[in-house]
């Protein structure tokens, strides 16, 4: 399969899996479209309940609990880079999602977020 040759050839940040519910919103459709699954520094895996196309561009709100400033919302572009539909549940895909914008406050809290609700890996 082409996009696990593609997948397994790309260098990828280590991933924290992250325990926490934190709701994804388009904000161009103004939709939920799924929660987090893990979080790298350079974007997340994302539990989403539409497909959205390879390397489509989204702009995004994530509400997400924040250790010492209770829940926050923060705001994020991003571009789709993997999906896989899940075999278990067939109305999920899982949906790679890198980060292309995101404002220094909302990166840090993103950050600060996954250290605190995340597994080390």
């Amino acid at each position: 399969m082409l996009i696990k040759t593609i997948l397994a050839n790309v260098k990828r940040a280590p991933r924290t899996p992250y325990l926490a519910l934190a709701r994804v919103r388009d904000l161009t459709s103004d939709s939920n479209i799924g929660y987090i699954g893990n979080i790298s520094t350079g974007g997340f895996m994302l539990f989403a309940n539409r497909i959205l196309p390879y390397q489509s561009r989204h702009l995004l709100s994530i509400k997400l609990p924040h250790p010492t400033r209770g829940d926050i919302t923060i705001k994020v572009g991003t571009r789709t880079v993997w999906q896989i539909k899940d075999m278990q549940k067939p109305k999920q895909q899982s949906t790679g999602l890198e980060i292309l914008a995101i404002e220094p406050d909302d990166f840090l809290a993103f950050l600060q977020s996954a250290k605190a609700y995340g597994i080390a890996a």
